[in-house]
């Protein structure tokens, strides 16, 4: 008997798919001609790897938790992070992870290569321009509130699970400004009933098209998923016609540049005495002659050139953006296939389901005393004298079971190895 399509997902270790790969995948069982027509900005589609398998979405053969670490450590300001729906102001993003927090990587595919082969893959393909956005969001955690946005999405699940509520879209179809969620809550009675309830798992696939309202949150174990985002909103006819008009007036079209020099004329001048004052009138017979003359340079493959220059620039800005990101050295830290061990002369009190570790140090009995959630007990119960394999280690959540490592690290109680000749790193402050 063959089997399930779950069991396929997870026998055997299979070596990472590249960018391409995944792309391939993902177009051939999601981007179909039925796809298009039947919910391509028109209605959402849950993907579930349980019935479908799970060769739609190889994202979870291709990201590691040392992917997502390394990930965060090269994201700069696009890494925001969220306490229950509010911003968290702490720095250290694996303190936050362990307090509860989560993490949002805007623009992921500039500091990951499988991210990055995939949205240019998708892009060149249907999309003019694709980005990717990470979403790692610890247990009993949730990383935004109810809202909708003006992109279509495809959520690829990597690991764990998170439970979704999805409404209908109370505009289909929205721009930017009219997005709801972002600034206060959508109240019910705008929200209506939910249309999907569901818990999404690794390798499923959801696509949520712009303009409807959505709300997601973990239960007993993380999740980390990948948005892989289409910004359609700037794709309407009606922004890039004014995106056009704009980059006429920035003195880069048909517009005469006597004209443009109206542009500078002081709105609250119009009420004064001074010399710049200008009647309604003048206003009036400028705004007309600005218009007429862009109209008369304005045509179809006009606004269609401007636009592929606009993705163009885009686009090469991103591939500038990964290439600088690949060349940031690394520092030695804790991965998965690292070992670490207590540093010499070091012991450790810590209870099971203790909230505090304590760490003293024999030669002069100074102690830290650490405050950790209830799942890292056990993790930290483990460490001995001896070196062991962090993913030996015993932690039900391996991102998790990484942060308290290395923050043990900096703290200089764990000692690491870094690679199969016994080249260790010794504890440091940073």
């Amino acid at each position: 008997m063959p089997a399930s399509p779950k069991a396929q997902c997870v026998a055997g270790k299979i070596d990472a798919p590249t960018g391409a790969e995944i792309a391939d995948a993902f177009e051939k069982a999601i981007l179909t001609p039925n796809f298009f027509a039947e919910h391509w900005e028109k209605k959402p589609l849950h993907f579930k790897a349980s019935e479908r398998g799970c060769e739609a979405n190889k994202l979870p053969k291709a990201m590691s938790v040392d992917d997502v670490m390394q990930l965060i450590r090269l994201s700069g300001s696009n890494l925001k992070i969220f306490r229950q729906g509010d911003p968290y102001d702490l720095d250290n993003f694996m303190v936050a992870y362990l307090d509860g927090a989560s993490m949002i990587v805007n623009q992921a595919d500039r500091c990951n290569p499988a991210l990055y082969q995939v949205c240019r893959e998708l892009a060149e393909r249907h999309f003019h321009h694709v980005f990717a956005v990470v979403y790692l969001t610890p247990p009993g955690s949730q990383a935004v509130r109810r809202h909708n946005d003006d992109q279509d999405v495809f959520l690829m699940q990597v690991w764990g699970r998170k439970k979704w509520t999805m409404w209908g879209a109370p505009q289909l179809l929205p721009y930017t400004e009219e997005m709801l969620g972002k600034d206060k809550p959508v109240p019910d009675e705008v929200a209506g009933d939910p249309i999907m309830e569901f818990t999404m798992e690794e390798h499923d696939i959801l696509y949520i098209p712009r303009g409807f309202l959505h709300e997601a949150s973990t239960s007993n174990e993380p999740s980390l998923h990948v948005t892989v985002t289409i910004p359609t909103s700037d794709y309407c006819w009606g922004v890039q016609v004014v995106k056009h008009f704009l980059h006429n007036l920035h003195g880069n079209g048909t517009v005469p540049q006597q004209l443009l020099k109206m542009c500078d004329t002081s709105l609250a001048a119009r009420g004064g005495d001074g010399p710049q004052k200008v009647d309604d009138s003048m206003i009036d017979d400028w705004m007309q002659e600005v218009i007429q003359s862009w109209a008369s340079g304005l045509s179809a493959d006009g606004v269609l050139d401007a636009f592929d220059s606009r993705m163009a620039r885009t686009n090469a800005g991103q591939e500038r953006t990964f290439m600088k990101a690949m060349e940031i050295p690394t520092r030695p830290s804790v991965t998965e296939d690292s070992q670490v061990r207590l540093m010499y002369g070091i012991s450790c009190v810590c209870d099971p389901d203790a909230e505090v570790a304590t760490f003293t140090r024999a030669m002069d009995g100074q102690q830290l005393q650490m405050k950790i959630a209830k799942s890292a007990a056990r993790l930290i119960q483990s460490l001995t004298s001896k070196p062991q394999r962090v993913l030996n280690l015993p932690c039900d959540d391996a991102f998790e079971r990484v942060c308290v490592l290395q923050l043990l690290h900096q703290q200089e109680v764990v000692q690491l190895f870094i690679d199969e000749d016994g080249e260790c790193q010794p504890g440091t402050s940073n």
